[in-house]
């Protein structure tokens, strides 16, 4: 074997002793019933001419994604889902590697001691370990949106601007939530990536016309968009099932008593009781008060770049962190895409700028963001509890809070391109 490939393989050694860990989870994960097997059925119930969006699966779910995702799925009709799913499983891994490569290369962590930068490492997984089980046994799509908004990222800052727009674009096409991306890159004036952008994910929106007959795609983009409607009553309330979390599920629990939840404790958490319009717009200010933060973030006035590509990297994580808050009919998985944000708010306490100390408030809102994300993995005796008061929802509040005061540092990072 070629001295250099070993060589290669023994600077990855962590990454393959974690692989060698996570098989054997993956193996029996693979058996689990859970949201993958909806998308493989989705797909073949899309070959033998069904509509997927019209489709109930294990008894209540829809199906929410693209014709393109589930195209591919189709490719590997024949196989059996339990071989499918394992292979989900393991692509998931390498993108969750792929990840941490960006994030620790964008953090310059690599400056740390080498045992500093393992231990780094393990206390970002520990703050992740919940939502890692979550999205690994429940079959999901959080792991792949997070490495196509990190990867499309790192292509940017490096003028890959096709590849990177493909990449985000076909995010975009599959499940809406990178959409977010686009008017940061107008104002950050990116306005060829962002063009990219749009005309990649239309290209894709319109490429299933190729393939299929107009008038039945025609009839699967109707349906789409009539289970995705941001103005139907169940995304308004957004409370059908005890495990959403986001913005608007906290108002609606806080403004409206009888929320449209099956498994609701008889436990008060209503501050007042409005009706179903007034919880809308309530909502959607609260919602653009949290988007409008990010104005803070980038501190700058449009169409001027970024003051460093830490500070570039910082605006992308914060994105990320927005997401799960911003969107309808999030579930606690969705809120692994505040893991750049997390290493933001880890870095200072492993590069010497904060000390870890119980006598200081930021170390107490750290460890109620840790808790918010992982009680219900460490103590899930209560699990119906926090969701009932939406306690996740809660630390992704505070932890985007922390990140947005956390900005003020950022400045004095070397700019781009000196």
């Amino acid at each position: 074997m070629n001295r250099s490939v070993l060589k290669r393989l023994w600077t990855n050694y962590p990454t393959w002793v974690m692989f060698a860990l996570c098989l054997p989870i993956f193996f029996f994960e693979a058996k689990t019933e859970n949201d993958f097997d909806i998308f493989i059925q989705a797909s073949r119930d899309w070959l033998t001419g069904k509509n997927p969006y019209t489709e109930l699966y294990h008894e209540w779910y829809h199906y929410f994604y693209d014709v393109t995702f589930i195209t591919v799925l189709s490719w590997f009709q024949y196989l059996p889902n339990y071989f499918i799913k394992l292979v989900w499983l393991i692509l998931n891994f390498f993108f969750l590697v792929s990840i941490w490569k960006i994030v620790s290369e964008h953090l310059n962590l690599k400056r740390l001691h080498e045992k500093r930068f393992l231990l780094f490492g393990l206390v970002f997984f520990l703050f992740s370990l919940r939502l890692l089980r979550d999205n690994i046994h429940l079959g999901q799509m959080t792991i792949l949106i997070l490495f196509i908004m990190m990867k499309a990222m790192d292509l940017f800052m490096k003028n890959r601007v096709v590849a990177g727009s493909l990449l985000l674009s076909w995010g975009i096409v599959v499940k809406i939530l990178p959409v977010v991306v686009i008017p940061y890159l107008i104002y950050r004036r990116k306005f060829k990536a962002a063009a990219a952008v749009v005309v990649c994910a239309f290209s894709f929106l319109v490429l299933p016309y190729l393939y299929m007959e107009k008038d039945a795609y025609s009839n699967l983009l109707q349906s789409r968009w009539e289970l995705l409607n941001p103005s139907n009553v169940e995304h308004v309330l957004d409370t059908s099932e005890r495990s959403f979390h986001s913005l608007t599920t906290l108002v609606a629990t806080l403004f409206h008593e009888k929320c449209d939840d099956t498994h609701v404790l008889k436990i008060r958490r209503h501050v007042a009781d409005f009706e179903v319009n007034t919880v809308n717009w309530i909502s959607l200010i609260v919602r653009l008060f949290f988007v409008s933060t990010f104005l803070w973030v980038l501190r700058s006035r449009p169409f001027v770049k970024a003051l460093s590509r830490k500070h570039e990297f910082t605006e992308w994580a914060y994105l990320c962190m927005l997401i799960p808050l911003i969107f309808p009919h999030q579930q606690h998985y969705a809120f692994l895409l505040a893991l750049p944000g997390i290493a933001l708010l880890l870095e200072p306490y492993f590069i010497g700028e904060q000390k870890f100390s119980w006598k200081k408030g930021r170390s107490w809102l750290m460890l109620f963001v840790f808790l918010s994300f992982n009680i219900g993995f460490l103590l899930g005796t209560y699990s119906s509890f926090y969701n009932h008061f939406k306690l996740l929802t809660y630390g992704g509040i505070v932890a985007l809070l922390m990140l947005l005061f956390k900005r003020h540092s950022i400045a004095a990072v070397k700019p781009i391109g000196e």
